[in-house]
């Protein structure tokens, strides 16, 4: 992003001129500094950041999609939309997701070779143990699904590990809270290989056949549970779940617990010394199948000339359960709303609707978002842009263009008043693994805010300590004054933001 210095005393409309890099041409973006004044004095002075981020994490808890604290959330969050005044509000279904599920307690210790508490919680989606369970470790090698039958009968009761243990080096130099102006600023990575890409699709593909050939086996051979290590160290437990289990005709496969790092280790070790490891283990989880649809939470600030046309805020609203998914994703989630609330306390008049969306199952693969578009065809033409904020609890550095060279002096031009706020860069590049790309993907310009990592992913990210003592709420209502700001004067703009060019209009051409 250029380093301009424009101060809002200067004029209440500035007029910035940036050439558009896919034609060459020079264009003018308005920016009304008045109304970026006060966006700033609401959110930064009169903020709830704190009341939102409060109830969804200590009040509602987890929100594991099909859960009930998900249903809680959708309605909690569509009551608060209503009372900042949004209309159209609605807990809106997008499909079929499949049985909930819902851990209500675990209990387990190592009882030999000396006794201590077992830090370990159930994997999503798998079976509660028959009680409590005593039984022995064993190691399971296997490396393709023609392995398994030389354990076939010799299993019954046992605690499996299939898994070596991950070598994870001491952190020898820690990740910086904050990116750099060189980070920032540095050219894009090159694009990605489509041929290695094919490889790890691939791969995936094989490791996920053999992870359902062992889960079909363990069931069969009536194990006490399978043993998985966290891949975070320093005892957090980072958790996953059994996606396929979500399917009402699969059968539900057998308890599976993630171990921390260092337990996990130390009984590995063990067993291959020879040691005998006992265990015991305690295990109740819920499923819920009585409505197997999942939901989205939408709501809208009607625009005014535009109504018909739209700009789309949003994040993903659920989570897994061993935190309270604070940084993931309860952080984006507030400052969209927030974002929202700033918009209708200050009575402003867009041009287009702008439209929040707090979408469920992002976390099993976009599919609320994915969901969303594929029932809304009609709207993609009308779709102006849709931006996302989901990478953990750091303030705002800048945006991705998402490949779309044509959007970026668009957003150089509404981005510089913030530049004090460390509002740096519009980098040409992509970003992925969430929920604007389901967007993206069908043409609707979708774009994802860059943020400060903080601890997102050395700490937080899916894990137990993800909760409300993560979030660095400075940097949240900095965030929510960024995104209030940016959709506003995109839903002003005289003409949407532009479209990359897909690959069948550049043939023509």
């Amino acid at each position: 992003m250029r380093t301009l210095l424009h101060p809002l005393s200067l004029a209440a409309i500035a007029v910035f001129c940036a050439p558009d890099i896919a034609t060459g041409q020079v264009v003018q973006e308005r920016v009304d500094l008045d109304v970026i004044r006060a966006i700033r004095e609401e959110g930064l002075e009169h903020s709830q950041i704190e009341e939102l981020a409060g109830y969804l994490t200590d009040v509602i808890g987890p929100r594991l999609t099909g859960s009930p604290g998900m249903r809680e959330a959708n309605e909690w969050t569509a009551e608060k939309l209503q009372a900042f005044g949004l209309e159209n509000v609605v807990v809106e279904p997008w499909g079929e997701f499949g049985r909930g599920w819902e851990n209500l307690s675990f209990s387990g210790r190592i009882r030999e070779p000396y006794v201590q508490i077992l830090n370990a919680l159930p994997v999503a989606w798998t079976a509660s143990t028959r009680g409590t369970v005593r039984g022995s470790a064993v190691i399971v090698e296997v490396d393709s699904a023609a392995d398994l039958a030389r354990y076939r009968g010799k299993l019954r009761g046992a605690f499996v590990l299939i898994q070596k243990p991950q070598v994870m080096e001491p952190e020898w130099e820690p990740r910086a809270p904050r990116r750099s102006l060189d980070e920032l600023l540095a050219p894009a990575e090159r694009e990605r290989d489509p041929e290695r890409m094919r490889r790890r699709q691939a791969e995936r593909e094989r490791e996920r056949a053999l992870r359902d050939s062992i889960s079909t086996f363990m069931r069969g051979e009536r194990v006490a549970a399978i043993l998985a290590p966290s891949s975070r160290t320093y005892g957090l437990l980072r958790v996953w779940g059994q996606s396929s289990a979500r399917d009402p005709e699969t059968p539900i496969p057998s308890p599976e617990l993630v171990v921390s790092h260092e337990q996990y280790g130390q009984i590995y070790r063990n067993l291959n010394r020879g040691i005998p490891v006992r265990l015991e283990v305690n295990v109740e989880n819920q499923f819920y199948d009585d409505d197997l649809n999942a939901y989205n939470t939408l709501g809208d600030i009607p625009g005014t000339d535009k109504a018909d046309e739209y700009v789309m805020l949003g994040g993903h609203l659920d989570s897994w359960y061993p935190g309270t998914g604070a940084t993931d994703n309860v952080a984006g989630c507030i400052v969209m709303m927030e974002a929202v609330r700033i918009l209708k306390a200050l009575d402003l008049q867009p041009r287009r609707t702008i439209r929040i969306a707090l979408w469920s199952g992002e976390e099993q693969g976009l599919l609320g978002s994915r969901g969303w578009v594929a029932k809304h065809e009609d709207l993609w033409p009308k779709i102006s842009a849709y931006l996302n904020v989901d990478n953990g609890t750091g303030r705002i550095r800048g945006i991705w263009d998402q490949m779309n060279g044509a959007a970026i002096p668009v957003f150089e031009s509404i981005l510089w008043p913030f530049e004090d706020m460390g509002v740096v860069a519009v980098r040409h590049g992509t970003t992925g693994g969430t929920d604007h790309l389901s967007f993206d993907r069908v043409g609707i310009p979708g774009f994802n805010f860059i943020q400060d990592p903080i601890e997102y992913d050395t700490r937080t990210h899916h894990t137990f300590a993800d909760r409300y003592e993560r979030l660095v709420i400075d940097d949240l209502k900095q965030a929510a004054v960024v995104v209030a700001s940016t959709v506003y004067h995109l839903a002003v703009r005289d003409e949407m933001v532009p479209r990359e060019p897909r690959e069948e209009e550049t043939a023509r051409h």
